[in-house]
């Protein structure tokens, strides 16, 4: 049996290393010194140098990307709607964009969540209304969960409890590794400058490493925290939309999330999981109208938003 084993595992653990190699090649590049956009800036944090982008004055809304994305998502155009009436603060998770780079194996929804409290925090915002697509809805529902008095609504766009075919072979060792090793981003792009802007990212040494780290406990450590009742948990008011045509999280998916919290259901026709790129301004009018209706039926002890 060991003259069987030992070259499977020999082989196994040159075929990992090999994997691990490939990844790293395409991440020739070290967390910059500033940041590359001008619109944005970097922020310290107890956990963390966290890149931020701060835009407009008003109630603060926290918005959250989605898996292996960054800021530039809102960037195509729903961060500058909802800054006409709000203080939108939006920010790149540990291992994305041009945040941090240093969490070990602990990159994850539980991680970022105290990231955005941690953001929150440094910039001396005591309440916000937090928006979240796909994992980022995930992150905002345990915001709103784990810190009840920080959070003033909680909003999810394509979020759901469903595994995404594009994602189970990459939970796999090695073949996730050999996967990465070969892609220049992970998802979908949608512009010019918004695929340049996160390709610039995918190319920080560790990004591809931390994506791993964060499929594989999504589908563990951090996927059985959901199913201890955190959707439940939610005091603030939730709106959940959903594109109509989206083939990750389907609208069933995401509609069942929303008899959990008990939130609203929006269904947005004729775009698919990116919303927030694909019709801001639609998007922007559904967090409008539920930001006013939930707001002047809110009990006076419910903190405000900003």
């Amino acid at each position: 049996m060991r003259r069987i084993l030992l070259p499977l595992l020999t082989a196994g653990l040159l075929a990992l290393l090999a994997g691990r190699w490939r990844m790293a090649a395409l991440e020739p590049v070290t967390l910059p010194a500033e940041p590359w956009n001008a619109e944005s800036r970097f922020v310290q944090t107890r956990t963390g140098r966290v890149h931020v982008l701060d835009l407009g004055e008003g109630p603060v809304l926290l918005l959250l990307h989605g898996t292996a994305r960054s800021l530039a998502d809102w960037q195509e155009g729903t961060a500058e709607g909802l800054a006409r009436q709000h203080r939108v603060v939006a920010f790149d998770f540990y291992g994305n964009g041009l945040s941090d780079r240093a969490h070990g194996l602990s990159y994850g929804s539980v991680l970022w969540a105290q990231q955005g409290i941690d953001v929150m925090d440094a910039l001396g915002i005591e309440h916000a209304s937090v928006i979240g697509h796909s994992i980022g809805g995930v992150v905002a529902s345990l915001m709103g969960a784990d810190f009840p008095d920080r959070v003033s609504h909680v909003i999810t766009i394509g979020t759901g409890m469903a595994m995404d075919p594009a994602q189970i072979p990459i939970i796999l060792p090695i073949i996730g590794e050999w996967s990465l090793g070969t892609r220049s981003v992970f998802g979908t792009t949608h512009s010019a400058t918004h695929r340049s802007r996160i390709e610039s990212g995918f190319r920080i040494a560790g990004t591809r490493a931390a994506l791993l780290v964060y499929l594989r406990r999504q589908y563990t450590i951090d996927g059985f925290r959901l199913l201890d009742g955190v959707y439940e948990e939610i005091r603030a008011p939730v709106l959940h939309v959903s594109g109509s045509q989206d083939s990750l999280i389907s609208t069933e998916t995401a509609e069942r999330l929303s008899h959990r919290t008990g939130g609203k259901f929006v269904r947005i026709d004729g775009v698919g999981h990116d919303v927030h790129i694909q019709s801001p301004e639609r998007l922007v009018r559904e967090i409008e109208i539920f930001l006013d209706e939930t707001n002047s039926a809110q009990p006076a002890s419910f903190p405000a938003s900003g």
